[in-house]
């Protein structure tokens, strides 16, 4: 059965966006997420080994909403969710791809950088990643791209330059429900094995949410 996106993003207010090497990294990050009541995480599939990642986290923390990103293709999104992702993110937006994901039953969110993408999604869906945020404007251009769209019913992810110094203001807007975040799965730390700095983060993280 589907899961609800919208119910489990205004949980997880915090998504983790990770890639992992292999499986162990994966595992012990996953780990370390749930230790800290943090029960979503995003495996994007920009290593080798992803798809085998998204499997090992899904069959070894149940509790584990995993989710697939920079998924560019229907052969991705199949391998995803045969591999136990509970939902699928792109960077951009290919409406095709959202219609696939739509008659295989797997919650998928599109990116979206432009009013015309915004306003093309909005058709398809009503929830969205804004990607690149930071680059893009970060939060004046969130309050710049939704007003017009004021009418409608939608929630946005921002993703991209999202930080520790930042994620806060992002998550007051109006429409942003979630936001994903690298930071607190840090790629470079994840490949140093500095996991007792990636639960520092945790940590902090769950701490200003609460």
């Amino acid at each position: 059965m589907a899961v609800d996106l919208v119910s489990i993003f205004k949980t997880n207010r915090v998504i983790p966006v990770a890639q992992f090497d292999d499986r162990e990294s994966a595992l012990k990050t996953a780990g370390l997420l749930v230790k800290n009541s943090i029960s979503i995480l995003e495996i994007t599939l920009r290593t080798e080994s992803a798809i085998e990642n998204i499997r090992a986290v899904s069959s070894e923390f149940p509790a584990l909403t995993v989710g697939a990103g920079s998924v560019l293709s229907r052969d991705a999104l199949a391998k995803a969710r045969d591999a136990g992702a509970a939902f699928c993110v792109a960077p951009g937006l290919d409406l095709a791809l959202l219609e696939y994901a739509d008659e295989r039953g797997m919650p998928f969110m599109p990116g979206v950088a432009t009013p015309s993408e915004l306003n093309a999604a909005l058709a398809a869906c009503d929830l969205i990643k804004l990607f690149p945020a930071s680059l893009l404007g970060g939060v004046e251009y969130i309050k710049a791209v939704s007003a017009p769209f004021r009418s409608r019913n939608f929630h946005l992810v921002p993703t991209g330059g999202v930080n520790r110094d930042n994620y806060l203001d992002y998550l007051k807007q109006e429409r942003v429900i979630a936001v994903g975040m690298s930071y607190v799965v840090d790629s470079a730390l994840v490949m140093k094995g500095d996991y007792d700095a990636l639960e520092e983060r945790m940590k902090s993280v769950m701490s200003a949410l609460a």
